[in-house]
């Protein structure tokens, strides 16, 4: 009996013991991942369900200063990216630069192929291989302004003396896959068009 009485004791402070913890049943369908390209961190990934994104929309950006931007239709804007990239950008572009930097999964060739042939309706632009060149790193530069001129389709142009826009792709070794970097200056650049 007095071992009935020792076990039953011992059973009571246990449960007293795993009920003091406070601890919430939850369910596995109740967690939830970070959605594709979305930072830790950000805006998104909070603890309310619906939280709302960047306030900044990138794509509006570019489009009120020229519709005719192209941007990469599955490229989503980074605020990250774009905070660690603004202190580059204005150290090389001067102080009144802005960057936009968007990133997606799809590879490089892919990005690379989607704004060549882009590009390729504007006589200004030189022709490009729709293929990136072979190799470990790749990236693109190119000036939109001076390359967005004289189209083979009648479409809106870049003019030469409004802001400037100049096009970075940069293919990373991580996710996200590739990076795209819409930087604008008020005045024109002076570094050539850069193509690895």
């Amino acid at each position: 009996m007095m071992r009935w009485g020792a076990g039953a004791a011992a059973a009571a402070c246990l449960v007293l013991l795993l009920s003091a913890c406070g601890g919430q049943d939850g369910k596995a369908d109740e967690t939830t991942l970070p959605k594709k390209n979305t930072p830790v961190g950000s805006a998104t990934d909070t603890a309310a369900p619906h939280a709302e994104p960047s306030a900044i929309d990138a794509t509006k950006v570019l489009k009120e200063i020229n519709s005719a931007i192209p941007v990469y239709a599955d490229a989503r804007f980074r605020d990250d990216l774009t905070r660690r990239d603004s202190v580059m950008i204005r150290k090389q572009y001067g102080p009144k630069a802005e960057v936009y930097t968007l990133a997606t999964d799809d590879s490089f060739p892919q990005v690379w192929h989607y704004y060549t042939t882009y590009l390729a309706q504007f006589r200004a632009n030189p022709p490009l291989n729709p293929y990136p060149p072979e190799g470990t790193w790749r990236s693109m530069e190119v000036h939109l302004n001076e390359a967005m001129q004289d189209p083979f389709i009648p479409g809106d142009t870049l003019k030469p003396g409004a802001r400037q826009i100049t096009l970075q792709l940069a293919e990373t070794e991580a996710e996200p896959r590739t990076v795209i970097r819409y930087i604008i200056t008020p005045e024109p650049v002076n570094t050539p068009v850069a193509l690895q």
